[in-house]
């Protein structure tokens, strides 16, 4: 409950700040800041949904619905979704998040999307909308925020109604206070913010999962574990603290979920001996690591019992051969027993 107290403070001093300046060039860090400060909000309300805030489950579930309320996702749906994601990562028929593709179905839109970095600002608010893979797009059935869609059975229809009412209800504050204040304010305070965690969510989420070294497997070859290990530990300086090192100590989280993230260090320093090469870290400051990402990867093709990722540009062809730091403790690269 510390961090999240903790995370509320940041926010309200820095929203205190931004309103006591005028000059765009301190205004435009603030509101950076703002939009962090959200992220690692979400990223407590990740924990709660994995049942790792607290041990009682009603606690996991407000914390939960009152976290993501506040940056407009619908817990209940973005849980459902999520759950699916650990439970198909790295698999490339059913991944739930960046599904990779053939280069034959690397179609335009999709170019466009990932070879440009747009994806950043506009991917989170599509995935909710129904645009969940990067391969289909249901609008219905694949919507956060519909009672029909596929992530809603019909025992807990309660949720997406608490859920939803916890949504429209900070949209409506966020929408008076504009409508109060003006659109300048509405710009500033609110949706300046919004987009700045919104692309850090899909920034952070895209980096520990897509790599020119990063596995993809087909049906025949995939596993729950295999795919937990097709996770990269990233680099991202002082943002691995602000954030609650939801992306320098991601892999452990993969392969035990429930493990608060103040405890991750410890545990990523407990299985690294033993997962020895199949460890995935980088070092490099994250930027670095997007760039080569964003042109080493744009589809896969098969590979040694794996796909493998390629780029599209001819001059590129060679840029995933630049290996991620592997631990290598063990004498062996044995896969781990599951």
């Amino acid at each position: 409950m510390a961090y999240l107290l903790f995370d509320f403070v940041l926010i309200a001093v820095a929203y205190w700040a931004l309103s006591q300046v005028s000059a765009w060039y301190l205004k435009l860090p603030l509101i950076f800041f703002i939009g962090t400060m959200f992220w690692a909000v979400f990223v407590i309300g990740h924990e709660a949904g994995h049942g790792a805030f607290s041990k009682s489950r009603a606690v996991n579930t407000a914390v939960g619905l009152i976290t993501h309320s506040i940056i407009l996702v619908p817990y209940r749906g973005w849980q459902r979704s999520h759950a699916m994601h650990h439970m198909k990562t790295g698999h490339f028929r059913e991944e739930e998040v960046f599904r990779p593709c053939r280069a034959e179905d690397d179609w335009l839109a999709r170019k466009v999307l990932f070879r440009s970095g747009l994806f950043l600002l506009i991917g989170w608010p599509m995935y909710k909308l129904g645009y969940r893979n990067l391969t289909t797009y249901d609008p219905v059935n694949g919507s956060h925020f519909l009672p029909v869609s596929d992530l809603y059975a019909s025992h807990v229809k309660w949720s997406w109604a608490a859920s939803l009412a916890g949504v429209l209800a900070c949209l409506a504050i966020y929408i008076a206070l504009g409508v109060i204040f003006g659109w300048v304010f509405a710009l500033t305070y609110i949706v300046g913010p919004y987009f700045v965690y919104a692309a850090w969510l899909t920034f952070v989420t895209y980096m520990q999962h897509v790599s020119p070294e990063v596995p993809v497997y087909d049906s025949d070859d995939w596993s729950s574990l295999k795919g937990a290990l097709a996770t990269v530990d990233r680099n991202y300086g002082p943002f691995n603290w602000l954030t609650h090192h939801i992306g320098d100590l991601h892999v452990v989280h993969h392969i035990f979920p429930t493990i608060p993230h103040y405890y991750t260090r410890e545990a990523t320093e407990a299985i690294k001996p033993i997962l020895g090469e199949w460890y995935m870290k980088s070092d490099r400051f994250v930027l670095m690591d997007f760039v080569r990402t964003l042109i080493g990867c744009h589809y896969v093709e098969p590979g040694d019992g794996q796909e493998v990722w390629k780029s599209a540009y001819p001059w590129a062809k060679n840029a995933g051969t630049g290996k991620t730091d592997k631990v290598k403790e063990t004498s062996g690269a044995h896969m781990p027993a599951e």
